[in-house]
Formats: structure tokens, C-alpha cells, sequence
């Protein structure tokens, strides 16, 4: 008989720690959910609807763990606020669901944005290197197969070959400077806010 009491009190003790903790963990959600999504109150009230009914339900199961039963005015006040939150839903799942449409299509736009930039940005150090690496390669050719006398040619090879490493440098360091006249077609960073707007 003894063994038997025991066993209910352990399972009363258990089913009032794991109401407790429920309770308790509700009750951190509505904290979390208010601190993080309260900027967006105005746009879905429904939000903090379900963020009251999880806080009074919480409070709740904190108080039918310890009192054993719940008041009847708190199973009114969570069946009311339910009802608000579920009209609330009806009431804004469009607007949600554009929201959430929104957000996915400006995302799609920003991949294809940055996709399209870098490789314009990769056309853009492909063309800005290869002029001067051409002209390297070639001074550096001609003046290999160069007659030892022809000093004026020598010096004007190796002029080329500095300014075009000058070049090189000037361009590895900033690579997308003011755009030539060739290069005015090529678009090496993302246009955001174009493609925001144009997703309305």
C-alpha cells in the first residue's frame, strides 16, 4: 500500500515538474518571439495575438500544476484570445502570404543580381589584364630576339614594359576604377534597390 502512494506521488511530483517546465518554456517563447519579432506588430497582429495566447496558456499550466485545477475565467480568457488569434490568421494570410512572396522574389533577385555582377566583375579584370599583360609579353619577346645594337629600342621596350606593369599594379590593387569606353556595358556591383523596387 505504502509502495503504491509513493508511486502516485512521484507521478503527481513528475506530471507537476513537466507542467511547471512546459509552462515555464511557453512563456520564454512569448519572450523570445516579442523581443525579436516586435518591430513587425503593425504588419501581423495575429503575432502577438498567438504571443498573449502562449503566454496566458503558460500561465496556465504553471497554476493547474500547482492548484490542480484551473480557474473557469482562465479557460474562458484562452478560448477567447484563441479565437482572436485564429480570426486575426484569416484576416492577414494574404497579406502574409505576400509578404513571404516578397521576400522570396527579392531574394531570387539579389542571387541573380550579384550572379550577373560578379561576372561582369570577372569580364571586367579579364579585359583590364589583358592589354597590359599583352603588351609585357611582347616587349618581353622583342626583346629577346633584340640586336645588341639597337639601344633606343631596348630603352623604349622596357619603357612599355614598366608603364604596363605600372598598369597592372594600378589596376590589381583597385580593379573596378573609373570604366573605359569598352567597359561601360559591364555593371561589376549588384543594383539592390532597381531590383527591390521592380519586385512591387
Amino acid at each position: 500500500m505504502l509502495l503504491g502512494s509513493a508511486g502516485c506521488e512521484s507521478a503527481e511530483m513528475i506530471a507537476t515538474a513537466l507542467g511547471v517546465a512546459i509552462g515555464s518554456l511557453e512563456i520564454l517563447l512569448v519572450a523570445t518571439v516579442l523581443r525579436r519579432f516586435w518591430r513587425f506588430r503593425r504588419g501581423f497582429p495575429w503575432l502577438i495575438a498567438l504571443a498573449l495566447f502562449f503566454l496566458l496558456r503558460g500561465v496556465d499550466r504553471i497554476v493547474v500544476s500547482f492548484a490542480g485545477e484551473p480557474p473557469p475565467e482562465f479557460g474562458l480568457a484562452l478560448d477567447v484570445v484563441l479565437l482572436v488569434v485564429l480570426v486575426l490568421l484569416l484576416l492577414t494570410i494574404e497579406r502574409v502570404i505576400a509578404g513571404l512572396q516578397f521576400a522570396e522574389d527579392a531574394a531570387r533577385y539579389r542571387e541573380r543580381e550579384y550572379d550577373r555582377a560578379l561576372r561582369d566583375y570577372r569580364r571586367l579584370v579579364r579585359h583590364r589584364l589583358a592589354n597590359p599583360l599583352t603588351a609585357i609579353v611582347g616587349s618581353a619577346r622583342a626583346l629577346r630576339e633584340l640586336p645588341a645594337d639597337a639601344p633606343a629600342l631596348r630603352e623604349e621596350l622596357l619603357d612599355v614594359l614598366e608603364q604596363e606593369a605600372e598598369r597592372l599594379q594600378k589596376i590589381s590593387l583597385d580593379p573596378t576604377g573609373a570604366l573605359g569606353a569598352e567597359e561601360q556595358a559591364l555593371r561589376p556591383e549588384p543594383e539592390l534597390e532597381l531590383g527591390l523596387e521592380g519586385t512591387d
